[in-house]
């Protein structure tokens, strides 16, 4: 059998097992196996191609355009499917998480690697998890072209204009079963995710640990208090109705974005507290949730007041798609783990580096002599090494006195304030790497070139 021949009646067989009628745990193996038919084939590695997922997503379009009666039983299914989940928990709560400890997080992630998930569930952000369980999909989702979108929102359309329940369909776990919304109010969970965000976005910018080094000058016009409520307003002028509502969503679409800039600029200012008192952990990563939910508001936003929402929602599909392999990794759980480890001796460091850095005579005459007190401790230091060799000790006494004579050295260096020309990349470098932290203006290119010239020149003292 020719391979075009058999993919058309694996998709026979599917779109004949499609029952809005079925047990919910039911609907939803069916919408797994309808995307593990999509996947069958794996994405072409080149990029000019056309993914197969996408072209098996054209086939199953044009089989249900030309089948009316499967057509209107998929879209009474998903659009089902679509309003008894809690889509709102998987576009606000989806990729984040309470700060715990490693091991916590690592025997969560070997749970849901070696445990089977269950389809029995209200919870989308749960169920995300078994409909998209590997990181592929998310480049057949970007690769989906706005024809084919259209296509989509064509077919699902008529599911939201009348409600889906089949007669004789048994009542939801919560009572009665519920109606599909009609019009735009397919935005209500991310009217609802967006204000559940800015809540928390809030929360952060008044928890005890990100107020107190946040800047004062930047919280005057105390935007996280407005966050909550320009979030409500965003959804009033949502759910009005009218060209003079969509100029005005559009106006507090913007006013909301610039809330968010300024938010995300006054959790930036905590690091400068950090780097004067010190790198903690918990806040770096309380500080790095809030940017995060700061922008998935943003990617939200654009779903609701884009002219074309399909593409947006396919985009930030694509993203929680990454969100969630990502957060099924082990590997990425170390690398997340260890890289906040390392900012927090790098930010350190960098502290310390400003130190061996000197920007006027002063200072250079200040390097001269502490390069200086260091050269002449080492050439004491290189003396007694010839010394311990010429008594020829043994391997573990020659081995100790060394040891010994190098370590009182550099005490002595620390000590005195002394600086050692071959010590001092160790933590300039990382003063130098902070100041590429934010290159995007000729000024800060024009203050990062200035500051590797300062920098050649306190080597050279230390050199010399």
């Amino acid at each position: 059998m020719k391979r075009g021949s058999a993919s058309a009646w694996d998709l026979t067989a599917l779109l004949n097992a499609a029952d809005p009628k079925a047990a919910l745990p039911e609907r939803h193996l069916w919408l797994i196996r309808l995307l593990e038919w999509l996947r069958h084939a794996p994405v072409e590695d080149d990029a000019r191609a056309t993914p197969t997922p996408v072209l098996r997503l054209k086939h199953m379009l044009g089989v249900l355009e030309r089948n009316p009666e499967h057509r209107q039983t998929v879209a009474d299914l998903i659009g089902r499917f679509l309003h008894e989940v809690d889509t709102a928990a998987l576009l606000a709560d989806f990729g984040f998480a309470p700060r715990i400890g490693l091991s916590g997080e690592l025997v969560r992630r070997l749970r849901t690697q070696l445990l089977p998930l269950t389809p029995a569930t209200n919870d989308l952000a749960e169920l995300f998890g078994l409909l998209f369980p590997k990181a592929g999909d998310a480049a057949w989702l970007d690769a989906l072209d706005d024809a084919t979108l259209g296509r989509v929102v064509a077919i699902l359309a008529p599911a939201f204009a009348h409600d889906t329940t089949p007669a004789g369909a048994a009542p939801s776990a919560a009572g009665d079963a519920p109606r599909v919304p009609s019009g735009d109010d397919w935005r209500a969970p991310f009217l609802d995710a967006i204000m559940f965000l800015a809540s928390s976005v809030r929360a952060a910018g008044f928890s005890p640990a990100l107020r107190s080094r946040m800047s004062p000058e930047l919280l005057v016009d105390m935007p996280f208090r407005q966050l909550a409520r320009a979030a409500e307003q965003l959804r009033e002028h949502a759910e009005d109705v009218g060209p003079a509502s969509d100029a005005a969503l559009l106006q507090q679409a913007q006013y909301l974005r610039a809330l968010l800039d300024t938010c995300r600029r006054c959790a930036a200012s905590v690091h400068e507290h950090l780097e004067a008192h010190g790198v903690s952990v918990d806040v770096v990563f309380e500080v790095d949730q809030l940017n995060e939910r700061t922008h998935r508001i943003d990617a939200l936003i654009n779903c609701v007041v884009s002219p074309e929402p399909a593409r947006e929602i396919a985009r930030l599909l694509a993203n929680l798609i990454r969100t969630a392999d990502e957060r099924r990794s082990i590997r990425a759980l170390f690398s997340r783990h260890y890289s906040l480890l390392a900012r927090k001796v790098a930010e350190r460091s960098a502290e310390t580096g400003e130190r061996y850095i000197t920007r006027d005579r002063a200072e250079y005459r200040a390097m001269l002599r502490a390069a200086a007190g260091g050269g002449a401790v080492l050439g004491v230091t290189t003396v007694l090494k010839f010394v311990l060799l010429g008594l020829g000790l043994n391997a573990f006494w020659g081995g100790f006195w060394a040891g010994i004579n190098y370590a009182t050295s550099f005490v002595v260096v620390q000590i005195l304030h002394f600086t050692v020309a071959t010590k001092q990349p160790a933590m300039t470098a990382h003063a130098l790497a902070e100041k590429l932290g934010d290159v995007s203006s000729d000024a800060a290119v024009q203050g990062f070139v200035d500051e590797v010239a300062h920098l050649i020149r306190s080597q050279a003292a230390g050199i010399f």
